[in-house]
């Protein structure tokens, strides 16, 4: 799965499609795309270790390989160095073949980009939303954390009872030296645990071209409120997704249309007593979902700001009636 991409990429990566993606039903933030059956088996030993693993290739000429019967390989998940975007290629309860003998109880994570130059790949979104990934296939089994923090050397191979989360090199009997000497596991560990920089790591839903309901009349709010012109229907339509596609682009995040871990937090606007316009829209028409029963005039005053404050009571959140970032998530899930 590392070097042979080369004459692959042209003719195997993904075509652009208008059709929604699914959405993993092991890890909802992540699209589904599986893997050709013939590159992972069953899986007969219970999970108990993640393996970090790097693509040295693209992140679609990766998962269209995976797709290859020639493969041989494949691995549970992918991510997408510029946004983090995350792809689920085989269930965690089936058994990728990525990391050798080690095969039958990890869960393997591939990182777009190449060892040779980390500066340039693993970015800050590959590193928070791979760390929301472990700790959500850590916690879904009621594993600890015990993340390798590179003490003993980039490609030492500590024991597997001493860490459950290490790279492809820190497994016995391999032959790859990634995620290499780049690789923060420092900074990963700390995100792990859900702190240190970045802090910790929301995850958003997936929304998408043909979905429809409150969140897409969400995103069509914000939109307007950055200046995109197009119609709130609550319908993830040909308009909504070009706009959605033109937003990411002038974000540096990866235009694929859909709005998912790294398009939401760019999205969303803080919002608070004494704004106007589509934003606090946004904000009472998901109020009202909850029961609200405020008018969605776009103006946000002490009836808003009370809701606010009812809505963050009711979710655990500090009740100062200012929309931030916590309890934009709160909303759209």
């Amino acid at each position: 799965m590392k070097t042979i991409f080369r004459g692959l990429l042209a003719s195997l990566c993904l075509a652009a499609s208008v059709q929604p993606a699914l959405a993993s039903t092991d890890y909802p933030p992540a699209i589904w795309n599986p893997a050709a059956s013939c590159n992972y088996s069953a899986r007969t030993a219970a999970v108990s270790h993640v393996t970090v693993h790097t693509t040295q290739g693209s992140y679609a000429g990766s998962i269209s390989w995976f797709q290859n019967c020639s493969a041989g390989v494949s691995a549970h998940y992918v991510i997408r160095s510029s946004d983090g975007q995350v792809t689920q290629m085989v269930r965690e309860a089936d058994k990728a073949w990525h990391v050798g003998t080690s095969n039958g109880y990890t869960v393997g994570i591939e990182h777009e980009g190449y060892i040779n130059d980390p500066g340039t790949w693993y970015t800050s979104a590959m590193y928070n939303a791979s760390a929301a990934l472990t700790r959500d296939i850590l916690a879904s089994r009621s594993l600890s954390q015990k993340v390798y923090d590179g003490g003993a050397g980039w490609n030492a191979v500590p024991s597997d009872s001493l860490y459950n989360v290490k790279g492809h090199v820190n497994y016995a009997n391999q032959s790859h030296t990634d995620p290499g000497s780049g690789w923060d596991w420092p900074r990963y560990k700390s995100l792990v645990a859900g702190s240190g920089s970045g802090g910790t790591s929301m995850t958003w839903p997936l929304v998408q071209y043909g979905n429809t309901g409150e969140r897409v009349r969400s995103i069509q709010y914000l939109l307007q409120q950055w200046g995109y012109t197009l119609t709130v229907n609550a319908s993830f339509d040909t308009a909504t997704q070009t706009a959605v596609k033109n937003f990411q682009s002038s974000h540096g995040l990866g235009a694929d249309g859909i709005v998912g871990n790294a398009t939401w937090p760019a999205l969303t606007i803080l919002t608070q007593q004494g704004d106007s316009g589509a934003k606090v829209r946004a904000v009472q028409s998901q109020l009202n979902e909850s029961g609200a029963g405020i008018a969605v005039d776009g103006a946000f005053g002490p009836a808003t700001a009370t809701a606010v404050k009812n809505f963050q009571t009711s979710k655990g959140l500090g009740a100062d009636g200012i929309v931030g970032d916590n309890t934009w998530n709160k909303m759209v899930w």
